[in-house]
């Protein structure tokens, strides 16, 4: 018995193997850390691509979809956008300025409205459909209101160059109280997932149990712009349980022999 209990505590103690993709900068420069059921900061403030400076609480009123971009970017940001827009057009349940909202946020402090204004009308022609210009703003803003924003939403950006950033890909879905329900990843979207996350942020509903197993086994990695499968985690998930559950087993045995 005391042969078995120092084994399983070897196991337990084994240091896992180390991945060679999770790399500094991934980790702690370019993520995403989800904060669900968390509130955006009321009080920061940006610029509207007209020029008008809105708080998050004047502009958050309804559901609200927010698609964190920097506007001189030519790589994920215009894809995102374009994959936003395309679900925008299929979407028929909802309806744009009664049930819901779109904003642009750029996490860049050297975009200002003027170029917020020339990129809102490409992608509102996107959407391949009418569709209110006031339900979809794009914000500008300074370094201190971003930093508010992008730490609020746990959204992890380093810049790279002159004029480019390494970042997350993500959408983010909140409440008409600006409260964090769900975050969805990549650059391509289904309208059933989109209505789903618009009409749990208008119940107020953070996520759902089913969503929160996926997202433990799968991240979205930034770098490799895809779904990646977390095999460290998961692995060190099972081999916990099936030891714990082992040494429930002999002790449970062993008791059984006493007896």
């Amino acid at each position: 018995m005391n042969k078995a209990v120092l084994l399983l505590l070897t196991l337990i103690l084994m240091p896992l193997p180390s991945s060679g993709h999770e790399t500094a900068a991934t980790k702690a420069d370019i993520a995403l850390e989800e904060k669900l059921g968390q509130y955006l900061p009321a009080d920061a403030i940006f610029a509207d691509e007209n020029g008008k400076r809105v708080s998050l609480k004047e502009a958050i009123d309804k559901p609200v979809i927010i698609a964190p971009v920097y506007l001189g970017c030519t790589h994920e940001c215009p894809l995102l956008l374009t994959g936003l827009a395309q679900v925008l057009g299929k979407i028929d349940m909802m309806k744009p300025e009664k049930d819901f909202r779109v904003i642009t946020l750029s996490f860049d402090d050297k975009d200002n409205p003027k170029i917020a204004l020339d990129k809102k009308k490409n992608y509102i022609k996107a959407i391949g459909k009418p569709f209110p210009e006031d339900s979809w703003k794009f914000l500008t803003g300074d370094a201190v209101n971003i930093k508010k924003f992008t730490d609020s939403i746990g959204f992890k950006f380093q810049r790279d160059g002159a004029h480019d950033f390494s970042h997350p890909v993500t959408l983010v879905v909140v409440s008409p109280q600006g409260r964090i329900i769900r975050y969805l990843e990549g650059i391509s979207f289904l309208p059933f997932e989109v209505t789903m996350a618009l009409t749990e942020a208008a119940q107020g509903k953070v996520g759902s149990p089913t969503r929160k197993v996926l997202m433990y086994c799968f991240s979205y990695d930034p770098l490799k712009k895809s779904y990646v499968f977390n095999i460290l985690k998961v692995t060190a998930t099972v081999m916990v349980l099936f030891v714990a559950g082992f040494f429930t087993y002999l002790i449970l045995s062993s008791k059984k022999k006493r007896t």
